[in-house]
């Protein structure tokens, strides 16, 4: 997150994984997908428009300019294969960790660093470039609008928070505007059909490209296998037949088995390249996970080295960083929204009753204010309060705390359901954990870099494991790093990915 901007509250935000979540009417699963040779004016002048949205809410670009042509030439080497050759494209390498990739009408592709790093060669990366690409060749952006009209920036997800709060119509659509954007990604909720048709297309463009097709299946099962890690390191199940987020989008091992069917049609016409060792040195020294500007998630701690500060998540929460804030997500549809504002002085408990409370009353349906008190949090002046508010599930709670720090006033947003008391208490020390930081400690805060190490005899993945910041699942993290299976070895030679400080 940045620094603090005007009061802007959100209950929605992006699904770490676009991809398991990533739409135009069309057959069944297996059919042949509907390309589009050219586009229209207006797709193209919605994805001009909103690249810049885009690019801001995930922190910009990389600044690796090697790293940019890297990726830039892979999607030229695919879109030389499609429908669209000669039209105009964009690939924009976002400097943000979320493991993520989508696209815009008008040819606008978008992968994260974070989606980069979990990737284990440059044909697994095409694979998501390509079915990316086929999402705009099939027009499902496109035909989306026609169906819905053009969506805010916010995107490749759900109002998350909302949905699980039982918000629905107008009162979800309300609660999604209330806050910025989060604009990471275009709001396209892709069909079942869409789906695959993209998976399809990918794979046909990677054959033709001459990447092994295969890869595409590859990488959706490394995304299933960090999917499953995130759950674990957050303390929840996994469920790996579970649809995630949208009812109609077609569940991870179901992609994969289907992936690996078209790639079976056409793997010998391909020249099954995989470029690792290309894809390694391109990656080598890349930043891995949020930069200290932007804050670093620890597990359930976030510490941020500029603004100096840190604070940790209850058990069983998952912290996400964006652009504007900070958002752990919870059991029992609960959630804490982290953010900040400019201070206009006064006390803290006036700050809520007078300038925050009103934002969101004059939003959404609100009840009475209560329990507004005054405290002291690491030190510094803070108050809270807890707010009933009206959703189409019946009423959720709000728990609210402001921390004042200088000119800038920190805030804590929970969200809890009705009667869950104890998990609301359980958001509070999330809120009375925040600390500031002495600039030793925000020294210590340093970057995470992907290191590219070549296995010498009698290493093993528990031992380079011990070699990585890690604290916890440390093994397992470094095997879906690399692809590699709970029980697959090493061999000397082999290269692998390693992250240092």
């Amino acid at each position: 997150m940045g620094r603090p901007t005007i009061p802007r509250i959100c209950f929605g935000w992006l699904t770490a994984f676009a991809l398991a979540a990533c739409s135009a009417p069309g057959g069944p699963p297996g059919s042949e997908p509907q390309t589009a040779s050219a586009r229209s004016a207006s797709e193209q002048r919605i994805g001009a428009q909103n690249h810049p949205k885009i690019v801001a809410e995930f922190g910009g670009e990389v600044q690796n300019r090697a790293l940019r042509a890297y990726v830039d030439g892979i999607g030229r080497r695919l879109v030389a294969q499609t429908e669209q050759p000669n039209a105009r494209w964009t690939f924009t390498v976002l400097d943000s960790p979320v493991v993520n990739a989508f696209a815009l009408p008008g040819g606008y592709v978008y992968v994260t660093r974070g989606l980069i790093a979990l990737a284990n060669d440059e044909a697994e990366l095409a694979g998501v470039i390509g079915h990316e690409i086929g999402h705009v060749v099939a027009a499902h952006s496109a035909q989306r609008q026609t169906q819905a009209g053009l969506a805010q920036i916010g995107a490749l997800g759900v109002s998350l928070l909302g949905a699980a709060a039982g918000l629905s119509g107008q009162a979800l659509n309300t609660v999604s505007q209330l806050g910025s954007t989060l604009g990471q990604g275009y709001v396209a909720s892709y069909s079942r059909t869409q789906e695959f048709e993209a998976d399809q297309l990918g794979v046909r463009y990677l054959a033709r490209a001459g990447y092994d097709p295969r890869a595409e299946a590859d990488f959706l099962a490394n995304l299933q296998a960090e999917a499953r890690l995130q759950a674990q390191i957050a303390g929840g199940g996994y469920n790996p037949n579970r649809v995630d987020f949208f009812s109609t989008h077609p569940a991870t091992p179901e992609r994969v088995r289907e992936a690996t069917a078209a790639a079976e049609r056409q793997v010998d016409a391909a020249g099954a390249l995989r470029n690792r060792a290309r894809f390694l040195d391109a990656i080598s020294g890349m930043v891995y996970g949020h930069s200290p500007d932007q804050g670093v998630v620890d597990g359930r701690r976030f510490s941020h080295a500029a603004l100096r500060f840190n604070f940790t998540a209850p058990t069983g929460f998952r912290i996400r960083n964006t652009a504007a804030k900070v958002i752990a997500t919870g059991p029992q549809g609960s959630g804490i929204i982290f953010d900040g504002d400019r201070s206009g002085g006064g006390a803290m408990d006036d700050y809520i009753a007078r300038a925050w409370a009103p934002e969101i009353a004059r939003q959404t349906r609100a009840g009475q204010l209560q329990n507004l008190r005054r405290s002291r949090i690491g030190g510094l002046d803070a108050a809270s309060a807890v707010l009933p508010v009206q959703t189409g599930d019946g009423v959720k709670i709000l728990r609210m705390t402001a921390i004042r720090d200088g000119g800038s006033v920190w805030r804590f947003l929970g969200v809890q359901p009705t009667g869950a008391d104890r998990l609301g208490a359980r958001m509070d020390q999330a809120a009375a954990s925040f600390r500031k930081l002495t600039a030793a400690q925000a020294r210590r805060i340093s970057a995470q870099r992907i290191e590219i190490h070549t296995v010498a005899a009698g290493e093993t993945p528990a031992s380079l494991a011990r070699l990585t910041p890690f604290r916890n699942r440390a093994v397992e993290r470094f095997r879906v790093l690399n692809g590699l299976g709970p029980r697959a070895g090493l061999r000397p030679g082999q290269k692998v990915k390693l992250v240092r400080r």
